[in-house]
């Protein structure tokens, strides 16, 4: 799991009326370039799009922000009216004391380790539908194998089956805080052991909190008793044939070797 070195709040100012930083940096543009074709190529719309953001601005102006000149000698060009720089020069002071502000309430975040945590989990990015985070309690080694046992904030335990390098690469120990993630597909849904025991060695134990039916298969999703969600990928037809629904008790079963484990880069 990498976490991208990047501010945890960001920005844009927007004024009321809709006017945007957008807006603003085509105003700069316009009075660094002298025209309106090369401003909007520059903040990187369309000349007729700019048009329109400058018209509109324009007409809700009590002043007149821009001056075109169309044709003549020098071929014709726009510039920014007195009220115009004075806008602009506005937004920049405004833009500046925004950014302090953002800069301020940064620097408050990297000082709260809690709050660094919790807003690096929320940024990682990953296809499995399953996420959670917990602590390594045991690391057993194998041969070639090692299991690892994770408790998640609700209590539950997950076993998770790695290699040893991975083992020594993600320097995965008992107290370590880590990610873990499981596919939806890979989670079997059982109502009924019919007296059987069934060897994947995770089976969680929940009650049906949500049914998503799609056109061929279904997400189903457990809550489990510590208060964690789990969610499972089924088809239509198992969903029918385990009579599931809202409120139902369901286990979730899965293997080890389908937990995949993630620690902070």
């Amino acid at each position: 799991m990498e976490i991208q070195n990047k501010p945890f709040v960001e920005g844009d100012i927007r004024l009321i009326g809709g006017l945007n930083e957008r807006l603003f940096r085509l105003l700069a543009e316009i009075d660094a370039t002298g025209s309106l074709s090369q401003a909007a190529r520059n903040v990187g719309v369309t000349y007729k799009g700019a048009w329109e953001i400058i018209e509109r601005a324009n007409n809700l102006s009590p002043q007149m922000l821009i001056s075109t000149e169309i044709g003549g000698r020098k071929g014709g060009g726009s510039k920014l009216t007195a009220a115009g720089k004075t806008l602009l020069n506005l937004f920049l002071q405004i833009q500046a004391e925004h950014q302090q502000f953002l800069t301020q309430i940064n620097q408050r975040l990297e000082k709260n380790q809690d709050v660094i945590f919790l807003l690096k989990r929320l940024i990682m990015k990953a296809s499995a539908r399953n996420q959670f985070f917990g602590k390594v309690t045991t690391v057993s080694m194998g041969a070639v194998n090692a299991e690892v046992a994770v408790t998640l904030n609700g209590g539950e335990t997950i076993i998770a089956q790695i290699t040893k390098d991975s083992v020594e690469t993600l320097a995965v120990k008992a107290s370590a805080e880590v990610v873990v993630l499981i596919k939806a597909p890979q989670i079997i849904l059982v109502t009924d052991f019919g007296g059987y025991k069934l060897s994947a060695r995770n089976q969680l134990v929940g009650t049906v909190s949500r049914i998503q039916k799609g056109a061929v298969n279904s997400e189903v999703s457990l809550q489990l008793e510590g208060g964690n969600s789990i969610t499972s990928t089924i088809t239509n037809d198992s969903l029918e044939t385990l009579e599931l629904a809202v409120g139902k008790p369901a286990t979730a079963v899965f293997k080890a070797g389908a937990v995949i484990l993630g620690v902070a880069g």
